[in-house]
């Protein structure tokens, strides 16, 4: 079996810590626009967000809001996958088999009556980044190029290293953003799922 997928159809490209903040997805032009930590936009913008709400303005641009969902895990990782349609999946899960609750969660179908937020991405590269954090500069988080590799067979703790972020190249100039928060399978395991589906078949 090929470990790179969890699920036919998906490639996993990397995982993001959070001690119960969400990320921000955006444009990687403008992340130096978000001030997270040195404005405190996080606690102004973002803490009181409901589970529902998936966008926050950056100036004139509209940044997803993803992960961090409380009731799947308090800290936890989310896991990144990215699709062959160029659909990109963050995915909080919860299970003892974890492999298979990724699976699952990639599968579960989309609710289309699910709030969503579109953005823009003209610098093709789509940030992804902890709302804690400023978007770039001394008070912000590394961010790594997304690379396939081996999916996870457990969720395991946080790295000793410094947390990271990532970098994604972008299929397309728009992408719908859709939530799924807390949704359980069966009795020991759960997941919530962010998807950011391109809406048009342009790429960079």
């Amino acid at each position: 079996m090929d470990t790179r997928t969890v699920e036919d159809g998906w490639a996993y490209i990397g995982r993001l810590w959070t001690n119960g903040e969400p990320y921000l997805a955006v444009d990687s032009g403008i992340r130096h626009r978000w001030q997270g930590f040195s404005q405190d936009e996080y606690f102004d913008r973002i803490v009181a967000l409901g589970p529902e709400e998936t966008g926050v303005l950056i100036g004139d641009q509209m940044a997803a809001v993803v992960g961090a969902d409380g009731v799947v895990r308090d800290d936890s990782w989310m896991e990144v996958f990215d699709s062959s349609d160029g659909t990109i999946a963050i995915v909080q899960a919860s299970g003892e088999d974890y492999p298979h609750t990724l699976g699952a969660a990639l599968r579960y179908a989309e609710d289309p009556a699910h709030p969503c937020t579109l953005i823009t991405i003209h610098s093709g590269e789509l940030a992804i980044f902890s709302a804690a954090c400023d978007g770039t500069g001394e008070h912000s988080m590394t961010l790594l190029p997304a690379r396939a590799g081996d999916a996870p067979t457990e969720h395991g703790k946080p790295s000793r290293e410094p947390d990271t972020g990532l970098l994604v190249t972008a299929r397309s100039t728009t992408y719908r953003v859709t939530a799924r928060s807390y949704t359980e399978l069966d009795d020991s395991s759960c997941f919530a799922r962010w998807l950011l589906t391109p809406m048009q078949s342009d790429t960079h």
